[in-house]
């Protein structure tokens, strides 16, 4: 028996990350039998695999709880390897337990997160110590982690994340029509996906923004809003860039897959990251993409983007003019990003975390 921890199963990254490794996870039709752990609240809007038993528990995420109840929980369901695919470990596990390290965010950042810096050290030191297996998204944070913590190298898996199948180059319709004029999106855009704190880089994107000659081009966010983060919406005022910006928020799917098609380039411009998931999103979409060159971003995107370095907002304002200008350029970068994504896939991620928890098991 085979226990994941899924009651993140809607939260933005990680809840991709959970969707697509329980959907992959039933497609390598394994013989052995699993369940997932959900939050009640969310339990009547997620649908399992017929095979899969679903159990809502009540323990928060974040919460005394969860550490001292859910292993127990575990324990009493038989579960034989427990997977957390977040840098937490419930106490009191009788199992092997596999546990997925996306990221240092709140340790290298902690002028975003003070009180998690205490909370997240604490948990990955319990973390390296206790599970069977730690598993990262990329060959950078599986460094950052052996400078950070005490831990045998040979504990760590890399295992990459992959691509949706629904990211992929669209022939015009009418829904991208319909979608541009939904979020008025009337220009030509530069788009941003991910959220608004510190370590993704806004700020240094409105910046480099302000400073692009064509007037003709909007700036397109989705997921985080420049109203959670007063600087942030102080500073698009003073550049006096507030009415060519579109805040698209949190969008479906479907829109998410249009926002990368219909965009002139992409742009990550993240002074830290643990793997960069919608840079290699766009270049599916046959979007160009222009990346910084923050943690792990570099060893994703290859040679497929225009890579500039971190926080010189300059830099990124000439490579995405560069981008917009040089259709030569704009051809190369979208062919290696679609050589590039031939690395990724979510199929593959399951396959080799099934075999970490076969090793451990």
């Amino acid at each position: 028996m085979i226990g994941i921890d899924a009651r993140k199963y809607f939260d933005y990254g990680i809840g991709t990350y959970i969707q697509q490794l329980i959907a992959n996870l039933h497609g390598l039709q394994s013989p052995h039998r699993f369940i997932a752990y959900v939050s009640r609240d969310d339990a009547s809007r997620i649908t399992m695999p017929q095979e899969w038993k679903k159990i809502p528990v009540n323990y928060g995420k974040y919460s005394v709880n969860e550490i001292l109840f859910l292993g127990r929980q575990a324990n009493k369901d038989g579960v034989q390897v427990f997977h957390e695919p977040h840098y937490t470990l419930p106490a009191g596990l009788a199992s092997s337990s596999v546990v997925t390290i996306h990221d240092l965010i709140h340790i290298r950042f902690p002028r975003v997160h003070p009180f998690r810096k205490a909370y997240a050290l604490a948990m990955i030191s319990h973390v390296v110590k206790h599970s069977s297996r730690v598993i990262v998204d990329s060959e950078f944070t599986k460094i950052d982690i052996l400078k950070s913590f005490s831990v045998d190298e040979r504990k760590i898996e890399v295992i990459y994340l992959g691509i949706g199948a629904q990211f992929k180059p669209l022939k015009a319709t009418k829904g991208m029509k319909d979608f541009r004029k939904r979020f008025h999106l009337d220009n030509p855009y530069i788009l941003f996906v991910g959220n608004a704190m510190p370590h993704k880089g806004l700020e240094h994107l409105l910046g480099a923004f302000a400073l692009l000659r064509n007037r003709e081009v909007n700036l397109a966010i989705i997921g985080g809003r420049l109203s959670q983060n007063e600087s942030l919406a102080a500073r698009a005022k003073a550049l006096g860039i507030s009415d060519r910006i579109r805040e698209l928020g949190r969008v479906s799917s479907e829109d998410l897959v249009l926002a990368y098609n219909e965009a002139e380039v992409f742009v990550l411009p993240s002074l830290y990251e643990g793997f960069g998931l919608p840079a290699i999103e766009a270049m599916a979409c046959g979007t160009p993409v222009v990346s910084s060159d923050g943690g792990a971003l570099p060893e994703i995107v290859g040679d497929a983007a225009v890579v500039f370095h971190r926080g010189n907002k300059g830099e990124l304002a000439d490579a995405i003019d560069q981008v917009l200008k040089d259709s030569r350029l704009r051809r190369t970068i979208v062919a290696e990003g679609l050589k590039n994504i031939r690395r990724f896939s979510w199929k593959e991620t399951a396959r080799k975390t099934l075999e970490v928890y076969e090793r451990v098991m």
